[in-house]
């Protein structure tokens, strides 16, 4: 069977259920290169501005960095931030990581990781802009281009820095193009190596999975009935039809298997092993009431009582909120398509869960749903587009326009605002200071600090937390930020760091509050 055209893995043989080519490729391939060049440009910007201005909105940043720091070198991801010692893979099941570690170790920086996120997002514009532009023509690809690439879950999620969901992103972009191609093996084996990125993920994959084989089936069922149809079918081309259909319900379910099976693996032995309380740690971030969901107890308090737990999904109007964020990106048009499906497993455990840190449409969250819901939209558009209602045609014309228009109307409201304002890019105003203490502190000595500048101390120094995450250690210097979240003034640093390592004497050697500056950093190094 011959293959048609630019478009990978699509025989010749008629198939009523194959997505149908309704565009043209007139305009070349410039203009998605265009666009996605210019969104990774808009990426960096947002991404090293923050960096420049020593604006660190977490420790994710300074705990990737070590993770991967022991993958560049051969060694374990050890994450000390976390506890002296403790494995990356105790906490988030991210060996995927590990694709990270030679660049890290021709470029050791967190910089390194800020740019790698950068990139892997941008790339993932090229599988979303060839699905559109396939299926619904040059024009709509290039307005869908551009919506995804200013999407404001990439927004959000380049904001906070670094995070392993960025190595999702194009896996599920690139996974679900392959399966909109008939591509089935391409899209089992994106699919499965989300199992590698982070457990929660391990749901997404049983979703895919599953819903390829129900595809398959039903293609399969309806090969027969299509010979001699309106279809056009004889035989011959049926047989191929469902032989086709057969492959991909055999993938579908492998991948479902795999993806099942792997899951419980994960969250119940390897995560396990490697942590030092033998279990999850986040089983309890699962559960509406914040108790620990792993038993058949717990899991039936939360999913038990069916009203209850939609209630909890639906409220506070934050999640409604997102959700209707969500919605917007594409105009609603992706709850036509049976991927947006996909999405589910992620809203679902990020609504149960009791932090509300989970519920917005800020930090990284939503970044992995940006392709599910484009993807989704692009299959819903190709489908509308062929309706008997004109006026549901008129909509799917319209809808990558006004999606374009959402996608650049939320730059002014979302981080990148602040990519054309000169503040964005100039040094912290603390800059000085940090560069005087941080020169007082030698390369290879262990540091125990807050978020201040943790991310600055990573690359070239053993990093622990400043408080009971570091017990078992007596770090060469304690860093002090006054202005990291601290509750209250937390004082003379030496003072600080004897109380919580008891017999050991530390003594102050850089202290801004001594020159009339409360809010200044605070080093103390170890005498004894």
């Amino acid at each position: 069977m011959g293959r048609i055209g630019w478009w990978p893995g699509e025989s010749g043989v008629p198939d009523p259920a194959r997505p149908k080519a309704n565009g043209g490729r007139a305009w070349g391939w410039w203009p998605m290169w265009i666009v996605t060049v210019l969104s990774l440009g808009a990426y960096l910007a947002l991404s090293l501005g923050r960096w420049r201005r020593q604006a660190a909105p977490s420790w994710d940043l300074a705990i990737f960095e070590q993770a991967i720091k022991g993958y560049a070198y051969f060694k374990a991801p050890i994450i000390d931030i976390k506890g002296p010692g403790f494995n990356q893979l105790g906490d988030h099941f991210s060996p995927l990581l590990a694709v990270l570690g030679p660049v890290y170790w021709i470029a050791p920086s967190p910089i390194t990781l800020l740019v790698a996120q950068c990139l892997l997002i941008a790339v993932s514009i090229v599988p979303v802009m060839m699905t559109a532009r396939r299926f619904l023509g040059d024009g709509a690809g290039v307005l869908l281009g551009i919506a995804y690439g200013v999407s404001w879950g990439f927004q959000s999620g380049i904001d906070v820095q670094f995070h392993e969901y960025a190595l999702a992103v194009p896996l599920l972009a690139f996974g679900l193009w392959a399966l909109l191609a008939h591509r089935w093996v391409l899209a089992s084996v994106m699919t499965l190596l989300l199992l590698g990125v982070k457990e929660d993920l391990g749901f997404t994959v049983i979703t895919i999975g599953a819903l390829m084989f129900a595809q398959g089936i039903r293609r399969w069922n309806q090969a027969t009935k299509w010979v001699g149809t309106h279809a056009g079918l004889t035989e011959e081309q049926s047989a191929g039809v469902a032989t086709d259909a057969g492959r991909q319900a055999l993938v579908g379910a492998i991948t479902t298997a795999i993806g099942f099976l792997g899951t419980l693996l994960i969250l119940f032995v390897l995560i396990p092993s490697f942590n030092p309380g033998g279990t999850w740690d986040y089983w309890g971030r699962l559960a509406g009431d914040g108790s620990d969901i792993s038993g058949a107890t717990g899991a039936g308090t939360a999913l038990g009582n069916l009203p209850d737990l939609v209630l909890t999904l639906l409220t506070p109007a934050q999640k409604v909120n997102t959700l209707v964020l969500l919605a917007a990106l594409v105009m609603g048009s992706l709850v036509v398509s049976p991927l947006a499906l996909v999405a589910v497993p992620t809203l679902v455990w990020r609504f149960i869960s009791p932090n509300n840190g989970y519920w917005g449409s800020g930090w990284h969250y939503s970044m992995i749903l940006m392709p599910i819901v484009f993807m989704a939209a692009i299959d819903a558009l190709r489908k509308l587009r062929q309706s008997r209602v004109r006026h549901v045609r008129t909509y799917a014309r319209v809808v990558p326009a006004l999606a374009c228009a959402f996608g650049l109307l939320t730059c002014l409201v979302f981080p990148f605002k602040d990519i054309t304002r000169a503040s964005n890019y100039e040094p912290s105003s603390r800059a000085g200071q940090a560069a005087a203490v941080l020169a007082l502190i030698p390369p290879s000595a262990s540091v125990a600090t807050d978020t201040g500048l943790i991310t600055q101390l990573v690359t070239h120094h053993t990093v622990y937390w400043m408080g009971p995450l570091s017990d078992g250690v007596i770090p060469d210097y304690v860093l002090l930020d006054p202005q990291a979240g601290w509750s209250s003034d937390p004082g003379d640093p030496a003072q600080l760091a004897q109380a919580y390592y008891q017999g050991t004497t530390f003594e102050t050697i850089y202290d801004e509050s001594d020159s009339g500056d409360p809010g200044g950093y605070r080093l103390a190094k170890r005498e004894s």
